[in-house]
C-alpha cells in the first residue's frame, strides 16, 4: 500500500469491498459529542421535575428540558397540538 492509497482512504473515498474509515476530525467530533451526552446523565446533572398538568404523576429528569424554573411548559412546547401533528396511517392488509 502506497502513501497515495492511505491518503485516498482518509478522504472518505471508498472502493468496492472496503470499509469506510472516518477521518481524524470526524472521530474527534464524535468523541466530543459522546462526552456531552454522557455528561447529561451524570448524577445530579439534571433536575427532577413534575410535568405540568399531570397532577404530580409524571416526573423525572427527562422533562427538565421541557419545563421552566416555575414548573410551566417552556414557550416552544406550549403551542404544540398533538391532534394537528402529522400522524402515521396504520398499515392496511391487502
Amino acid at each position: 500500500m502506497s502513501a497515495d492509497d492511505t491518503e485516498q482512504k482518509n478522504t472518505g473515498e471508498q472502493t468496492e469491498g472496503e470499509v469506510p474509515r472516518p477521518d481524524d476530525e470526524a472521530i474527534e467530533k464524535a468523541k466530543k459529542k459522546a462526552e456531552e451526552i454522557d455528561a447529561r446523565y451524570d448524577p445530579g446533572a439534571r433536575e427532577t421535575v413534575v410535568l405540568p398538568g399531570s397532577g404530580g404523576t409524571v416526573s423525572g429528569t427527562a422533562f427538565d428540558d421541557y419545563v421552566d424554573d416555575e414548573g410551566n411548559l417552556k414557550e416552544e412546547y406550549r403551542d404544540r397540538d398533538p391532534d394537528t401533528e402529522e400522524k402515521q396511517e396504520p398499515a392496511q392488509d391487502g
